[in-house]
């Protein structure tokens, strides 16, 4: 039975979180540069299969991963891939929820947004009107960037005010929540329902009430034990 690697990769990625941390460095960096390649096949997937390259590309990244592994990590993964949940060929073929390209998100970007749950709000978040680099230019470094999958970015339209001029409470919370550490955990912060609010807080900028914006984020810390 043909193993597909697309779906090993995804098994992957549904124990990252585990098997990232007894990669080396330098088998980071190899899987990094082959991922890249199965992120390009992916990304044209829904204008037909992939080149045998990205199929190609798939196989060297699973190989690389698990050369780097563990005998005993290696050999599971091996031995799972047995089954008959690895079979096919489809590059979009999901395992515990999680794709290959959840892989090259996590390596690649390091965004964490990936799987069965966290995958749908990451998709939501990238689908808000957003303008790109090249339309703001230089930006201050507290606004919040996403990643698309791609690898392309974009800043969430609701932070400027006008143009390209940041709201200041935007940047005054972003101070307050990390927006740098967390910028997908901050921007669903601003663009979901919140019960101090009583809305979504980037419908309440401009309204006159910054000063409840910035009560709202504080809260959330001191609930999260940062205050």
């Amino acid at each position: 039975m043909s193993v597909n690697p697309f779906m090993m990769l995804a098994a992957v990625a549904a124990d990252w979180t585990r098997l990232g941390q007894l990669l080396d460095p330098g088998a980071h960096r190899a899987l990094r540069a082959l991922l890249a390649e199965v992120r390009t096949a992916l990304r044209t997937y829904d204008q037909g299969p992939p080149a045998a390259a990205g199929r190609s590309a798939a196989d060297r990244a699973v190989r690389a991963v698990l050369d780097a592994l563990p005998p005993g990590e290696a050999v599971r993964i091996r031995g799972d891939s047995g089954t008959e949940r690895f079979a096919g060929t489809s590059p979009s073929a999901v395992h515990d929820g999680y794709d290959a390209m959840d892989l090259c998100l996590l390596v690649i970007d390091g965004n964490p947004m990936v799987g069965p749950l966290l995958g749908p709000v990451r998709k939501r978040l990238l689908r808000t009107p957003a303008l790109s680099p090249r339309e703001t230019g230089p930006t201050d470094p507290r606004l919040i960037v996403l990643t698309r999958e791609n690898g392309e970015r974009q800043l969430p339209a609701f932070q400027f005010e006008a143009g390209t001029m940041p709201w200041a409470v935007v940047l005054e919370v972003a101070d307050v929540l990390r927006a740098g550490q967390d910028p997908w955990g901050v921007a669903d912060w601003w663009l979901s329902a919140n019960t101090w609010t009583g809305t979504a807080p980037a419908g309440l900028l401009g309204q006159g009430r910054d000063p409840e914006l910035l009560g709202a984020a504080s809260a959330l810390t001191v609930a999260n034990g940062e205050g």
